[in-house]
């Protein structure tokens, strides 16, 4: 076998061998709800809607507050920016077509990495799609 061809080979079989060790990551999680706290004029250095965005700040609160004994991350806190699309403040048009308000509460799960190399901890809502393309509408 020549030298290119036996440098693809090993390639390859480099390439495969990484590619069956990728693990998708694992999460525990704990059942709660959010509370938004607050509503406000997003920053104008951070990753906004183009259109009157805000910067949305929420509460987790487990439905057993004894759970939070068993967090993993215990310095990660419960409060969190409610962001869309992967990081972006909303605007205050996607906010208000779903009826999100200071004091609404809303189901959510915070989520913390048992296995992988994920973000660590997360905060899922079921009732929300934060991942919907007008969420600078």
């Amino acid at each position: 076998m020549d030298v290119k061809k036996m440098a693809f080979a090993c390639l390859t079989i480099t390439l495969f061998a990484c590619k069956k060790n990728i693990s998708e990551c694992i999460y525990v999680k704990y059942v709660g709800k959010a509370v938004i706290n607050s509503i406000n004029v997003a920053p104008l250095n951070e990753n906004n809607c183009t259109v009157n965005p805000r910067k949305v700040l929420f509460v987790f609160l487990p439905n057993d507050t004894n759970n939070r004994a068993n967090y993993l991350y215990k310095n990660w806190p419960d409060t969190a920016s409610l962001t869309f699309n992967g990081g972006i403040n909303p605007s205050q048009l996607i906010l208000d077509s779903l009826d999100i308000t200071i004091g609404k509460e809303f189901r959510c799960y915070r989520k913390e990495i048992i296995q992988g190399t994920c973000t660590p901890v997360y905060f899922e809502f079921t009732e929300l799609n934060l991942n919907d393309a007008s969420g600078c509408r």
